[in-house]
């Protein structure tokens, strides 16, 4: 009988890193001999998620947080020991570029009536959402047609779109509402409404406070977490604790399957060695998929390509305080496409998390890309002079930056169009029955963002072990 079952994960973002964590873990309590040894062609891991730190700075050159509602990333953290690491903040201000300057998103009815974001008509169009006709059709739709049907079409175009744009860097009517917001969808299948909806789930959290009134509250956990030193420390963390193998700085290029072998894997390294599994996971964008998987499917290679991957850079820079004469006080700005702005959004990252620079220092990280792919490609340069242009436009400012930093990201988020899910579901079929033990996972299936990637890495690992037990059963 083999010694131990042999776990090829094909990727060190946050979604291979979780993968091989969850699965190390899982087996040990199930007591399966397993090992994982995870393969990463960077020299470093993390994929995405990029900290750099210097000169007292804590810079993310990917994601700089991630939101607890989804809580599959908080309770990593906590299960890593991480709890007294997270530092978190609550909700803070949001503008939107109206006529180029920032204007804020209202939270309230007074401000909302003030509001120069939507017209009246556009507002009275926002209170007859109650009564707007349900759709009864489950099938996908875009998440464009979906705010148009419920909200109008200055909601989608002044509100949801510019902040669709900057987060997914995409554009609302090509994106699937399956996949990005299926809340929205939700609370509409459930409740008829996204107003009914929202009242329901106020009137539930309202009954559970008051049934446990006497019992002492659990802390509610912030709406945005990190790290104190930046969410590096997430993928070192992780990397630690993954007691097999991992080989940076090393690519796959061939994935050969023989059932009659054993195991059946063979993976080809970059490196010209190879590396034999009994079971792969390919945690990979989709189209680093595809081309492992064309030379058994050219469906299923064509169908992952498909996927449309934006391109985006973020630019951080500081400034002295004391020479910026009215500070932003927002966590962001985002630019609608009506307006002239060549930028996507700006965080202000000295108000959402201040400990991530010295004492004296304002922080501002811009987002380039998107729909403007030029602009995103400009030389480092044209980029800061692009981008301090566009912050003495929106804000004021003149003062000449103490630090900068440029990350490129080609390729960086998928666009999941209408039909993503039910695409995904059939691929994995498909794949089920070419190369059994071969798992999909990450960004590319069924959602974004570091909380959905892990709980992506949890759901392939029940998948894998279900699998394994099913299989081997009482022999391992």
């Amino acid at each position: 009988m083999q010694s131990s079952i042999n776990v090829a994960v094909i990727g060190g973002g946050i979604s291979g890193l979780a993968t091989a964590y969850y699965l190390e873990r899982d087996a040990a309590e199930a007591r399966i001999p397993l090992t994982v040894t995870l393969v990463e062609k960077a020299p470093v891991l993390g994929g995405k998620i990029a900290t750099e730190r210097r000169d007292g700075f804590i810079i993310e050159g990917g994601p700089e947080s991630f939101v607890t509602r989804k809580p599959w990333a908080w309770e990593l953290c906590q299960e890593l020991g991480l709890n007294e690491r997270l530092v978190g903040t609550k909700n803070g201000k949001n503008y939107i570029l109206h006529d180029g300057r920032p204007a804020i998103v209202p939270m309230d009815p007074v401000s909302f009536i003030r509001s120069p974001l939507l017209t009246t008509n556009g507002k009275l169009r926002l209170f007859k959402e109650p009564f707007v006709e349900a759709r009864t059709d489950p099938s996908d739709e875009t998440l464009g047609s979906f705010i148009r049907r419920r909200l109008g079409d200055e909601a989608l175009e002044n509100l949801v779109g510019p902040a669709v744009g900057s987060i997914y860097l995409s554009d609302a009517d090509q994106m699937s509402v399956q996949v990005s917001f299926d809340r929205f969808a939700e609370l509409e299948r459930e409740h008829g409404s996204l107003v009914k909806g929202m009242m329901a789930m106020m009137r539930s959290k309202r009954k559970a406070g008051g049934k446990n009134g006497k019992e002492e509250k659990k802390a509610k956990p912030p709406s945005f977490a990190t790290l104190q030193t930046g969410l590096m420390e997430l993928v070192e963390t992780l990397a630690e604790r993954i007691e097999g193998d991992i080989l940076t700085g090393t690519g796959v290029t061939e994935i050969a399957y023989d059932p009659t072998n054993a195991p059946p894997f063979s993976l080809q390294l970059d490196n010209g060695q190879s590396l034999q599994a009994d079971i792969v996971v390919l945690a990979l964008p989709g189209y680093n998929m595809a081309d492992l998987l064309a030379p058994y499917d050219e469906e299923i290679a064509a169908e992952l390509r498909s996927v449309i991957y934006n391109s985006v850079t973020t630019v951080t820079v500081a400034f002295n305080a004391a020479e910026i004469r009215a500070p932003f006080d927002g966590f962001g700005v985002v630019m609608p496409a009506k307006e002239t702005s060549q930028l996507l959004a700006v965080e202000g990252m000295s108000v959402k998390f201040p400990h991530r620079a010295p004492e004296g220092q304002f922080v501002l990280r811009a987002f380039v890309g998107g729909h403007n792919a030029k602009a995103a490609a400009l030389s480092d340069r044209d980029l800061l002079i692009l981008v301090r242009s566009e912050l003495l436009s929106i804000f004021g400012i003149t003062a000449k930056p103490t630090i900068h930093s440029i990350f490129r990201w080609p390729q960086a988020n998928p666009q999941c169009g209408v039909g993503h899910l039910s695409m995904m579901d059939g691929i994995e079929e498909q794949l089920g029955e070419i190369l059994p033990n071969l798992y999909l996972t990450g960004a590319a299936l069924r959602g974004l963002g570091i909380p959905d990637c892990v709980r992506q890495a949890g759901e392939t690992t029940e998948k894998v072990l279900a699998n394994i037990k099913e299989t081997v059963g009482p022999a391992v």
